[in-house]
């Protein structure tokens, strides 16, 4: 039982530090992008997909 306790949490630790990377990369799009940089150059310094930096563009003006 204890097994299951752990696997849990350690689920939701991880589950948790996600939301908190995509909450900061959104935060860091829209900055990157007020400064005029491009999707290319973003998805490039965050080392995620062009699509991605549209998607978290979209989010973030929604």
């Amino acid at each position: 039982m204890q097994d299951i306790i752990e696997e849990y949490a350690e689920k939701r630790a991880r589950m948790a530090v996600a939301e908190a990377e995509r909450e900061n990369n959104k935060k860091i799009v829209v900055k990157l992008s007020a400064k005029g940089m491009s999707v290319e150059e973003i998805a490039s310094i965050l080392e995620i997909t062009e699509a991605h930096v549209r998607e978290l563009a979209d989010k973030k003006s929604a």
